[in-house]
């Protein structure tokens, strides 16, 4: 699924209207020079099953792309932006060029690390003269997703220590440890082996058990599940007794243009090698809170507990994450502000406590249509995940608040435990 960007701001579209009443921007000095219009870019990206919008994109926000100009026969950019730094007017040499757009780095292994790349077709610059519009520049999915879920007779009967390493290649792995909710993503490369291994204790027996899938391709979701498997002992890994595990692999294609067939089991074979026992991995860090709700960064540099120095600009998503069978049993946000008092939330039928379980102000008032409009989740009782994105709300604060600190108390609790940060907004 793509989901376009609104590309075309008010201001640019402004600068184009206007073009025609001023002077020609154009002098002797520069009549080898073209120019084109931030407006004429339009970017695409694969949406990676979230939504993405211009104003409130989930995470994937337009202005940090980074947008090159190549000119043609070169591999390296004549100038480089972030989008939302670039200049409504591009002076350009007048030539052949295409414009790449990327989002995010092209890591190894890296947790919740997109990287998203396109490129333009060929287009022309002409001398003293202005393009206004380049072919759609379609970004997609560079690098491997990987999630892990655990079978619920094998999640009840592992320790908490046990883990999966997934390693594609010979790069960097990650560990997913039985409460990890996160996706690991990895950099794709000519060896296109995944390799999954289980470490753990289950039921007092040790076990080390490894599946590979060949022929992974960037662009792609590989949903893991690893199941207790209870038999004569046949399975491939180092298992005690009759105690190993299976697995098997779901498969997405984020971008839509592979065809991929489901529930494809994983190959019982060992990593390719030359038959020697591999050293065993350092087990990873485990996540704190390993059983309990966890609130969790979306946008690049939100920090919870401390201030975090924002514009109008800055992204803010952040999402609440319960690894309880009952899901969310209470979950609420405070704000606490010198200007957004209870008084003034009132006004537009908000209050200073947000319920977003009930969605009930303590008058017995629904607040479930306010609260959408603020990108705040509602109706979450029983539900596992929520995610807040308050982008557009920056907005407002900046222009109506500038240089004051606003607070958002969240507060969680499923049968698993209770969690509690405060996100610190310094305008």
């Amino acid at each position: 699924m793509k989901i376009r960007y609104g590309a075309i701001a008010l201001a640019a579209v402004s600068l184009m209207m206007g073009a025609c009443s001023k002077e020609n921007p154009f002098t002797p000095e520069n009549h080898g020079t073209g120019q084109v219009l931030k407006a004429a870019l339009d970017v695409t990206a694969s949406s990676d099953n979230i939504q993405i919008t211009r104003a409130a994109d989930k995470g994937y926000n337009l202005d940090d792309f980074i947008i090159s100009f190549i000119p043609d026969g070169n591999t390296t950019a004549l100038k480089s932006y972030k989008y939302g730094e670039m200049p409504d007017v591009v002076d350009l040499p007048a030539g052949q060029y295409t414009v790449t757009a990327s989002y995010g780095s092209d890591l190894s292994a890296e947790w919740e690390n997109p990287y998203f790349a396109g490129e333009s077709e060929a287009f022309e610059v002409k001398p003293m003269e202005i393009t206004s519009y380049i072919e759609p520049i379609e970004c997609e999915l560079q690098n491997i997703k990987v999630t892990i879920e655990f079978g619920a007779d094998l999640y009840s009967a592992m320790d908490s220590e046990a883990y999966v390493e997934v390693k594609v290649g010979d790069n960097d792995g990650l560990g997913f440890y039985k409460s990890e909710r996160r996706a690991g993503y990895f950099k794709h490369t000519d060896e296109t082996t995944l390799v999954a291994t289980f470490h753990g204790t289950i039921n007092g027996a040790t076990v080390t058990e490894t599946k590979s899938y060949n022929g992974v391709q960037k662009g792609c979701w590989y949903k893991l599940t690893f199941r207790l498997h209870g038999g004569n002992g046949s399975g491939t890994g180092n298992a005690i007794g009759s105690v190993s595990v299976d697995a098997s692999v779901d498969v997405d294609d984020v971008n839509g243009d592979v065809s991929i067939a489901e529930d494809e089991p994983l190959d019982d074979d060992e990593r390719p090698g030359d038959g020697s026992d591999p050293t065993p991995p350092t087990p990873p860090t485990p996540p704190a809170d390993n059983d309990g709700p966890q609130i969790l960064a979306v946008s690049p540099g939100l920090v919870f507990d401390t201030p975090w120095n924002v514009t109008g600009d800055t992204p803010c998503v952040f999402k609440v994450v319960s690894t309880a069978d009952g899901g969310f049993e209470e979950l609420t946000c405070d704000i606490v502000s010198n200007s957004l008092t209870p008084e003034s939330l009132e006004e537009i039928g908000l209050s200073s406590h947000l319920d977003l379980v009930t969605c009930l102000r303590a008058d017995g008032q629904s607040i479930e249509s306010a609260l959408n409009g603020l990108g705040f989740p509602v109706m979450m009782g029983g539900k596992k995940e929520a995610e807040f994105d308050i982008t557009s709300f920056m907005v407002l604060m900046a222009m109506q608040y500038p240089g004051e600190r606003q607070e958002f108390h969240i507060h969680v609790k499923d049968a698993n435990g209770v969690k509690d940060a405060v996100l610190i907004l310094q305008f």
